[in-house]
This record gives C-alpha cells, sequence and structure tokens, in this order.
C-alpha cells in the first residue's frame, strides 16, 4: 500500500528508483570510488603488496593455509591497508543506503510481490516452510541477511548489484552480453532451458529474449530471490517460469531440458554441493543437450600471485566463504567426471566461451 508520504520516483532501467535523489546521488558517488579504487590505484596496490609478500618468504604455495598471514603481511604497508579497509567501507556503506531506502516503502514492495505471485506472464513457485541449508544463510556479498533471509533482499541485490558492478550492468547489459555469447546444443535445438542459480532472473530474461519459444526456467535457493526476480520478469512482459529450488536437488524431470546456464552462481557454493550439483544438471539435460557454467577462472588459470592473491583475500573479506573451493576444486576435471564431455579443454578457451559440457547422445 502506497503511503502518502512517500514517493514512487519511477525505476532506473529495470530497478526501482530509490526513494529520494540524495540516495541515489550518494550511491552514485559510491560507484564512482569503487571505480577509480578498482582500477586508478590497483597497479600501485598490486606492486606494494607483491614486494612486501616477496620481502616475507609468503609465496604462491603457501596459499590458502596461510592467508591471514599474507594479509597481515600486506596491511603493514599503509597504502595497501587503506586500499583494503576503503574497499570494505565502501561496500557496507551502499548496502546499508539501499536497505534504508527501501525500507521506506516496505509494505508497498511487500504488496507488489504478493500481487505479482498470482499474475503472469510466466510464473512463480515457492515453499515458505523451505529449509534452508546451512550453506545457504551467509551473507554473501556482505549482503545484510544474505538472498534468503530479508523478504526485500531481490530488491536489495538488483540495486546493489547495479553500485557493485559500477553501472556496467545498467539495462542488464551484461547479462545480455553473457547470454548473447552462451553456447547451445551442437544439433540447434533450444525448446527448454533452465538457469540455475537465477537470483533476480537476469540471465533468465535474457535467455527468454534469445529464444522466444522456449519454456525458460529460472531457478533459485531463495524465495524472496525468485518472487522478485518474476514480478521484474513479468513487468518486462516475459513469459518466464522461477521456482525455489536447491541446485543440488533439482525437481525437475530426467533428461528434460536442452540447455542449463549457471552465471556466476558456483563460487557460491561448497565443494560438496558443486559436485552434487553438476551431477543433477546432468541429469535433467536430456542426451546432446549442453551445460554453459559461468564463473571465475580455476587456481591453473589465474593470471598472475597478485590476482590469485585477492581473490582468497575476497573469501576472508568480503563474504565469499566458498569462492577458495570453487577455484581450487579443478571444477574442469569435475565436469567431464559427472558424464559430460567438455568441449573446451585449454584454459584460455573455457575463460573466454565458459566452462560447456555436453551431455553424450545415447546409442543404441
Amino acid at each position: 500500500m502506497l503511503r502518502n508520504d512517500v514517493i514512487d520516483r519511477g525505476t532506473r532501467g529495470q530497478t526501482p528508483a530509490l526513494n529520494t535523489r540524495a540516495d541515489e546521488a550518494f550511491l552514485d558517488y559510491i560507484s564512482d570510488m569503487r571505480n577509480t579504487l578498482m582500477h586508478g590505484t590497483h597497479k600501485r596496490v598490486e606492486e606494494q603488496s607483491a614486494a612486501a609478500l616477496e620481502k616475507a618468504g609468503l609465496t604462491e604455495n603457501l596459499w590458502p593455509d596461510r592467508v591471514y598471514d599474507m594479509r597481515t603481511t600486506m596491511t603493514d604497508v599503509p597504502e595497501v591497508a587503506s586500499w583494503l579497509r576503503a574497499k570494505r567501507s565502501l561496500q557496507e556503506a551502499y548496502w546499508q543506503t539501499i536497505v534504508d531506502s527501501y525500507s521506506s516503502r516496505q509494505d508497498e514492495f511487500l504488496h507488489m510481490l504478493e500481487v505479482s505471485d498470482s499474475e503472469g506472464p510466466g510464473s512463480v513457485h515457492w515453499d515458505p516452510d523451505f529449509k534452508y541449508p546451512d550453506y545457504a544463510t551467509v551473507d554473501i556479498h556482505i549482503q545484510p541477511g544474505g538472498y534468503v533471509a530479508d523478504p526485500l533482499c531481490g530488491l536489495h541485490y538488483d540495486y546493489g548489484t547495479k553500485v557493485f558492478f559500477g553501472g556496467m550492468n545498467d539495462g542488464d547489459a551484461l547479462h545480455a552480453k553473457m547470454c548473447g555469447k552462451t553456447a547451445i546444443p551442437k544439433d540447434g535445438q533450444v525448446n527448454r532451458a533452465m538457469d540455475i542459480g537465477c537470483a533476480i532472473g537476469q540471465f533468465s530474461c535474457a535467455l527468454k529474449r534469445r529464444f522466444p519459444d522456449a519454456e525458460v526456467w529460472g531457478m533459485d535457493i531463495g524465495a524472496p530471490m525468485v518472487r522478485y526476480a518474476h514480478s521484474r520478469a513479468a513487468k518486462q512482459g516475459l513469459d518466464v517460469n522461477f521456482a525455489q529450488m536447491a541446485s543440488e536437488k533439482l525437481n525437475s524431470p530426467d533428461n528434460h531440458f536442452d540447455l542449463v546456464t549457471a552465471h556466476l552462481l558456483f563460487h557460491e557454493l561448497p565443494e560438496p554441493i558443486i559436485k552434487q550439483t553438476i551431477a543433477e544438471v546432468y541429469r535433467v539435460l536430456r542426451p546432446g543437450g549442453t551445460f554453459v557454467l559461468w564463473d571465475f577462472p580455476s587456481d591453473a588459470a589465474a593470471d598472475g600471485r597478485f590476482s590469485g592473491f585477492m581473490r582468497y583475500m575476497d573469501a576472508a573479506d568480503n563474504g565469499e566463504p566458498y569462492s577458495c573451493e570453487f577455484v581450487s576444486c579443478d571444477v574442469e576435471t569435475l565436469i567431464p567426471q559427472a558424464g559430460f564431455i567438455l568441449r573446451y579443454d585449454d584454459l584460455d578457451d573455457i575463460a573466454r566461451h565458459g566452462r560447456i559440457g555436453d551431455k553424450p547422445e545415447q546409442r543404441t
């Protein structure tokens, strides 16, 4: 229900505007500061960090066991310590601003979700009694409540990732680009597609736009995520179905989908869940179907000592508790072990095209 003291300021692209222009101006500033920090000063921080680690004898083969020793060594360099603190503080600031700003319209947004649950196009299925596994209850990306605890976490995620990507994903541009590069089955048939770990459905919607005649499903473990994803897709007139499921236990028939995608999901899963998820994807794909996994490069493909180490720093300081497990689990081996034929095995090709696994055709 709209309150008289709160103005609906429309949207910025597909994302509801914040309560005040001042809130948005502040987050534009935060976004610009993050871009400056990440790009303008990164090289100097890298050089100083590498020199400090080398002087301390902390080498690459000590990761991740001594990541905290390495962080202590790096933060003894004042400029590096300031860089790391600013990176964390800027992220804390934008989440708090988003949560506080949207909270003034909380009742309105909750009503919007309730109404859209039963409206189309598309559909949403979620379970109010769903029992979340422990791994899913962390505050990923230090988002308050993570992806499951706050009923408006999908809304918060929408604006939060707008800031996180520094404006590059406005209008879901990055998702559209990655979807356009996504491989399809070799026979060219995409009649059913599933996007696992869909969050707010940006990649799922991109799949529907690319394959307008296909039945498209977006699946995520968080009920708030799929509810918001459905509302967001319906406002765009897109017939996408969303459902609450754990990726390691998909409520879908065997041999059903032509294409299954996962965009930036796997680094948010513990290694045992990664293995179970790959097995489930294999089960639900039809023979000849294709699985495309877009995510971080593996350790073997790390582009230098400092960049690899920063992934461990991200895990420690940025609410990414499972990213180390993902980059070190050799997913390029796990995919074939599940039965897939890996379309590319050169690490440079994998980075450009994503990991592509084709389910073999059944033979009589």
